[in-house]
């Protein structure tokens, strides 16, 4: 059986996310002026405007996509329905880019995977950079039938529309969106270069297949061979990438 504390606490998050609890209204004393109804009502608009904050602060491009009227809406109704589980705000959020897509698809089919790109970039802005090895370690190190160990602080993202485009915008770009703007397939590498700021990188098809490959540890011969249409200086200019990133903490 739950204590007094913790059934209070129950009631006061029912209470922030849904209609208020005519228990916890006749627990609550009211201050100054207010009643208590009042004094639950200041906390059950001051919950949907935080956590709307928190979410105009991690989805900023899909806010910019949207517009400030259905985005704000957006927020509004998700953070009625899905709750914080977390004491840090940074974490809230991981299924907005889901809602999104629903409730927005049909006019910006986009909208999904904008928003997994903007989480994705947030996940990896919090996470530790970890130290590469330097380029000529590396270059001494690797053979064709090396594996590569790749750290900790990259995430490679496939989407089905192009979105790298409308994350980087210019945020004074209102020119209306057109299908071309988002159409076809995109492979984006985020990653940290031995400090904290995050890049991003677009990759080809080919270098998307070859990182891929070796990212499950196939040798390097046999995943620059398995990427289709990847050219010698395709794969010369990967691999140096991959060097001066820093991306590679490990030669087996």
């Amino acid at each position: 059986m739950p204590s007094p504390l913790e059934l209070l606490q129950k009631q006061f998050t029912s209470s922030a996310i849904g209609e208020a609890d005519s228990a916890l209204v006749a627990a609550v004393r009211g201050g100054g002026k207010l009643t208590s109804a009042e004094a639950v009502e200041v906390y059950r608009g001051a919950y949907p405007a935080r956590m709307t904050e928190a979410l105009g602060e991690t989805f900023e491009a899909c806010w910019r996509m949207l517009g400030d009227e259905e985005f704000l809406e957006a927020c509004r109704i998700y953070a009625r329905s899905v709750p914080s589980v977390s004491y840090n705000l940074s974490d809230y959020g991981s299924s907005f880019p889901d809602f999104l897509l629903t409730r927005f698809g049909s006019h910006a089919p986009f909208i999904g995977d904008l928003g997994s790109l903007e989480w994705s970039f947030k996940e990896l802005f919090h996470a530790a950079p970890h130290a590469g090895l330097a380029p000529k370690k590396l270059s001494v190190a690797v053979k064709k039938d090396s594996i590569l160990v790749f750290g900790s602080a990259l995430i490679f993202l496939s989407f089905s529309h192009q979105v790298h485009g409308l994350w980087k915008r210019d945020r004074a770009d209102d020119t209306p969106l057109k299908p071309s703007d988002w159409s076809g397939r995109q492979q984006v590498l985020l990653y940290k270069s031995g400090g904290t700021p995050v890049f991003s990188r677009l990759l080809a098809a080919p270098e998307a297949s070859a990182f891929k490959a070796l990212s499950v540890g196939r040798p390097l011969s046999e995943a620059l061979a398995a990427a289709e249409s990847l050219d010698e200086a395709a794969a010369r200019n990967l691999f140096s990438f991959l060097s001066d990133a820093g991306l590679v903490v490990e030669v087996r």
